[in-house]
């Protein structure tokens, strides 16, 4: 049987985890190639397309099954969306197999094709500017980027600003949650 493009994904590395890419305990998975060239970009390394690992969707969920105890998972990259094809096949399959979704893109939400955006939990958009890099707010590098949560169809941008999360700490809510 003959593997099309759109099954196989080009991804470059794991991360078990991590605490750092989206709410809660979560696993990275990298996915290879970046056209947008951000200035300061944090996977420099992984940016050409063609360099990383190749395997089908199938294969990769396999390798994810093995190693994401807490079914928790990031998707990352490079730019995620430009294997917009086999990043919906494998967000489908991890969403068949009860998985918590969050992806890393540096295109605005209005640019995610809808087939993703319904699919995952989490979402963190935008394109990292070095001149508005901000080290006070969590999951993201610069303060024109944002954290969305998608929940049946709502979509509800997240307050990262860490006045905001110490905030919510102190009213004993779990991270995350809107403070009152």
């Amino acid at each position: 049987m003959k593997v099309g493009m759109a099954d196989r994904i080009e991804w470059a590395g794991w991360h078990k985890d991590s605490c750092d890419d989206g709410p809660g305990v979560r696993s990275v998975l990298f996915l290879q190639g970046c056209s947008m060239n951000c200035m300061g970009c944090h996977n420099v390394g992984i940016k050409e397309h063609g360099k990383g690992r190749t395997n089908s969707i199938e294969e990769l969920m396999v390798f994810i099954e093995s190693r994401c105890d807490n079914k928790k998972i990031t998707i990352s990259g490079g730019e995620p969306l430009e294997q917009a094809n086999s990043l919906g096949r494998l967000i489908h399959r991890l969403k068949e197999k009860g998985y918590n979704i969050c992806l890393y893109t540096g295109w605005e939400i209005e640019r995610v094709p809808e087939n993703i955006l319904w699919h995952v939990d989490y979402i963190k958009t935008g394109s990292f500017v070095m001149d508005l890099k901000n080290p006070n707010i969590q999951y993201v590098g610069s303060s024109n980027q944002h954290m969305f949560s998608i929940d049946n169809g709502d979509i509800r941008e997240l307050d990262l600003t860490q006045d905001s999360i110490r905030k919510t700490i102190q009213k004993g809510k779990i991270i995350g949650e809107e403070s009152n």
